[in-house]
């Protein structure tokens, strides 16, 4: 990222073309779920994909689908038609996610950023949303 300075305590930054390829486009529960990844999910593509998405160091906070759900087999006209998530019910969790994350559609952050955040919201988390979650097995080891 280029930085000019502007004053002794202000910079303004230009991101470039290579700034905003390095991160990824991620929706608020995927902030939280994608921390407990374990190399599982619907097909090799997707997997592939949430890899490829985990490499980068950055994240943009996105609201609606975001590049994780655009390898999702579940993805129908930009909703969530899982058989086990409403598209509603994704959405309370996204603004469940960004409320105790304490995030907004538009911010751009660091998996250190989130990760350091984990603790203190987890078991909330885990009360609300991971009950019954079909990756609770994988993510908790339960």
């Amino acid at each position: 990222m280029s930085t000019i300075p502007i004053s002794r305590d202000e910079n303004l930054r230009f991101e470039s073309e290579n700034d905003r390829e390095s991160r990824s486009k991620l929706r608020g529960h995927h902030l939280i779920c994608l921390n407990f990844f374990r190399g599982e999910g619907y097909s090799e593509d997707f997997i592939k994909n949430i890899c490829e998405v985990l490499t980068k160091e950055k994240v943009e906070i996105v609201s609606g689908p975001d590049e994780v759900c655009a390898k999702c087999p579940y993805l129908k006209d930009e909703k969530c038609e899982s058989f086990e998530y409403t598209n509603e019910m994704i959405l309370i969790q996204d603004k469940k996610a960004l409320g105790l994350l304490k995030f907004m559609p538009g911010m751009i952050v660091s998996w250190k950023m989130i990760a350091a955040r984990l603790p203190d919201i987890l078991e909330e988390w885990k009360a609300q949303f991971c009950e019954g979650c079909g990756y609770r097995e994988v993510c908790f080891n339960e």
